[in-house]
C-alpha cells in the first residue's frame, strides 16, 4: 500500500477556527499550530472572513445557530468543516448534517483527537468531490448518447437509412468538420426543432413522425 505523508498536505491549507474564546479554543489552537497549519480565529462565524479558508473548525452551540444564515450555510457546505458538538440533539445532528460535515470533534476536546478529525475530514472531502466529479462525467456521457440517438433517429425517420447509415453520417460529418460527434448530433437536432417550429403540425418532419407512429400502432397485435 502507498504511504501518504497526510500532515504534509494539511500545511498547505487555511483554517477558519469558529470556536469561541476559551479553554478549549485555545486548546484547538494550539493543536493547530502543532501541525504546522495556518489558521485565523472568527466569531461570531461571519461569511467574509470565511470566504478564503480551505477547512473550518466550527463549534455548534446557540450563538453559532443565531449567526448561520442561508447564505452562510451555503458557503460553509463548500468548505471542509469539523464540526464541535456540545452535546448531542436532533438540532445540532441536523445542522451538522446540513454543514456536510465531514468530522466531528466533542466537547470538551481532546488533544489527540484533534488531527484525527482533521486528517478524516480532508479525506471525506476529497472522496466526496471525487464522486461528483465522476457523476457530473457520467451525467455528460449519457447526455451525449441521448444527443446522438435524437440525432440518428432523426435522419432514420427522414432518410429511410439504418441505424449504423445514420451514425456514419454524423461521424463522417464530424471529421469533415473537425468537431465532436456530440457537436454535429447537437446541430441536427437544432435544426429540427427550428423546421418544426417553423413549419408547426404541418412539417414533413411532423407529418412523417404521425405516419410512422400510426405504422407502430397498426402493427400491434391485439390477443383477446
Amino acid at each position: 500500500m502507498e504511504q501518504r505523508d497526510v500532515v504534509a498536505g494539511l500545511r498547505q491549507m487555511q483554517v477558519g477556527l469558529c470556536h469561541p474564546i476559551g479553554a478549549e479554543c485555545r486548546l484547538i489552537s494550539q493543536q493547530l499550530e502543532r501541525l504546522g497549519m495556518t489558521y485565523k480565529q472568527v466569531w461570531p462565524p461571519v461569511m467574509n472572513d470565511l470566504l478564503g479558508v480551505d477547512l473550518v473548525v466550527l463549534a455548534l452551540v446557540p450563538e453559532a445557530f443565531i449567526k448561520i444564515d442561508k447564505a452562510l450555510l451555503q458557503t460553509l457546505k463548500n468548505k471542509i468543516v469539523v464540526s464541535v458538538l456540545q452535546f448531542e440533539s436532533p438540532t445540532v445532528l441536523d445542522l451538522a448534517c446540513q454543514l456536510n460535515s465531514s468530522s466531528l470533534l466533542f466537547s470538551p476536546v481532546k488533544p489527540f483527537g484533534v488531527l484525527s478529525a482533521i486528517v478524516l475530514a480532508v479525506n471525506q472531502h476529497k472522496v466526496r468531490e471525487d464522486l461528483l466529479k465522476r457523476i457530473h462525467k457520467l451525467e455528460g456521457r449519457v447526455e451525449s448518447v441521448r444527443i446522438i440517438e435524437q440525432a440518428k433517429r432523426f435522419l432514420m425517420d427522414t432518410s429511410g437509412i439504418s441505424d449504423t447509415e445514420a451514425f456514419k453520417i454524423i461521424r463522417n460529418r464530424s471529421m469533415d468538420k473537425r468537431c465532436s460527434v456530440e457537436d454535429v448530433a447537437l446541430s441536427i437536432i437544432t435544426a429540427k426543432d427550428a423546421l418544426e417550429s417553423a413549419l408547426g403540425e404541418t412539417s414533413p418532419v411532423s407529418s412523417l413522425k404521425s405516419e410512422n407512429k400510426s405504422k407502430a400502432t397498426g402493427s400491434v397485435v391485439r390477443i383477446k
